[in-house]
């Protein structure tokens, strides 16, 4: 499944090839490091689908089962500082 993520703060926006084994987590981590972003030991970082929080610990299939999550959407990638 091709998905984009939109890195909030920059509005750059990547593709990526993901299978419905991927944690919400490994995408996250595979975007941050891919778009340069600060380590994840300073931000928190979520993705959203459709103004909904995707639960980090949840699978490709279950996003798609529980939020609608199809081919070619588009998610945001949004970060917060930790302890700030």
């Amino acid at each position: 499944m091709i998905l984009s993520v939109e890195d909030t703060r920059r509005s750059k926006i990547i593709r990526i090839d993901v299978n419905e084994k991927h944690l919400i987590e490994s995408i996250i981590n595979i975007v941050v490091k891919h778009m340069g972003g600060i380590s994840s030991e300073q931000r928190s970082y979520t993705l959203v689908h459709h103004g909904k929080e995707l639960p980090n610990t949840i699978s490709i299939r279950d996003a798609v089962e529980k939020f609608g999550l199809k081919e070619n959407d588009t998610l945001q990638l949004w970060a917060k500082v930790i302890g700030g």
